[in-house]
């Protein structure tokens, strides 16, 4: 312990010894006067600054919490087509990717045939093949039936900006969603 916490100590101890004396009725030749209570207010105004000033010295301690709104990241429907989608039309995968893109697209249109449309699955393939699934010929094409595209439409592809490939997979994503809706070949019931 330091010097001067030892007379901070002893102070401490003397006045409140004091003031347990005076309150008891002992009579230790002071009075109750407005000078001793002036004392005792500065004693305790001084050792109320004194612990004010430890405690701004002492380091604050704090608790980080979790944040209870975060979101989780969720992998998104359809973002590894379109990943297959943006390879393809690269230089370096682009076959194999391709490939991968007319598989998933031609699955897709033999499923949505047999369960919308009510076709049998080999009902399903041949139409696939023979372009008989859809009245867009750019799509039956896309999926492999040997169908010939209109020179109008052929120019308007060419001049439409876009890249072939995914224009072409747009047009075949759009016949695929109209299958069983009534409006085309495939909608039309035998």
């Amino acid at each position: 312990m330091t010097l001067a916490r030892r007379l901070f100590l002893l102070v401490g101890v003397v006045a409140t010894a004091a003031g347990f004396a005076v309150v008891a009725g002992v009579s230790l030749g002071l009075e109750l006067t407005d000078i001793f209570l002036g004392l005792v207010a500065a004693l305790a105004a001084l050792q109320g600054l004194r612990y004010v000033q430890r405690r701004r010295e002492t380091p604050m301690n704090t608790t980080v919490t979790g944040d209870p709104e975060t979101r989780v990241a969720v992998p998104i429907p359809g973002s590894d087509f379109d990943d297959d989608l943006v390879s393809a039309m690269g230089r370096h995968t682009h076959w194999a990717a391709r490939k991968r893109v007319v598989d998933r697209l031609e699955a897709r249109a033999k499923q949505a045939l047999v369960a919308r449309d009510g076709r049998a699955p080999e009902e399903a393939a041949a139409l696939l093949d023979t372009g008989g699934w859809t009245d867009d010929p750019v799509a039956a094409r896309f999926l492999g039936a040997s169908v010939s595209i209109p020179l109008r439409q052929r120019v308007r592809l060419f001049l439409s900006g876009q890249s072939s490939l995914t224009d072409r997979a747009g047009r075949t994503v759009a016949a695929i969603e109209r299958i069983g809706t009534g409006d085309g070949p495939a909608g039309e019931r035998r």
